[in-house]
C-alpha cells in the first residue's frame, strides 16, 4: 500500500506504538493501550488516540505556538519527537491535538540507528 514502518516500540506502561508514513499521505501513528478507558473521550479506548496536523517547518511551529499562547491555550510547548518538532494540547472534548513540523528526513536518519523490529520496513 505504499507505508513505511518508520517506528515501533513498547513502552514501559505497556503502550504500543506503531508509526508509518505514506510520501502521498504523510505519517499515521496506531497506538495501543493495556487497559480500556472511560466512558467519556480517553486515547485508551478504542478509537482516536490523538489527532496531529503538519505544518511544513519550525519557522510555522513556533508561529503555532504563538496562536495558541496569546489567548491562553495550555499547550506543552515546542517538544522535540523522532519525527520533528511537535506542539500537544487538547480541545474541550479533551481530545489531544498536535500541531507538528514533520520531517521525513529526520524520521529516516532516526531509523537508520535503530534495531530489529525497530527498524524501518516497507509495509
Amino acid at each position: 500500500m505504499g507505508f513505511t514502518s518508520v517506528h515501533t516500540e513498547r513502552r514501559e506502561s505497556d503502550v504500543k506504538v506503531w508509526n508509518v508514513y505514506h510520501l502521498g499521505l504523510g505519517a499515521v501513528g496506531f497506538v495501543e493501550h493495556p487497559q480500556p478507558g472511560t466512558d467519556s473521550f480517553d486515547e485508551r479506548s478504542v478509537g482516536l488516540d490523538h489527532f496531529a496536523l503538519r505544518v511544513p517547518d519550525r519557522a510555522a511551529l513556533e508561529d503555532r505556538a504563538k496562536h495558541l499562547d496569546d489567548p491562553g491555550v495550555e499547550n506543552s510547548g515546542i517538544q522535540e519527537e523522532i519525527g520533528g518538532p511537535l506542539i500537544v494540547f487538547r480541545d474541550p472534548d479533551n481530545i489531544q491535538l498536535e500541531v507538528w513540523a514533520f520531517d521525513w528526513e529526520l524520521v529516516a536518519a532516526n531509523a537508520e540507528g535503530l534495531q530489529g523490529d525497530q527498524a524501518a520496513s516497507p509495509l
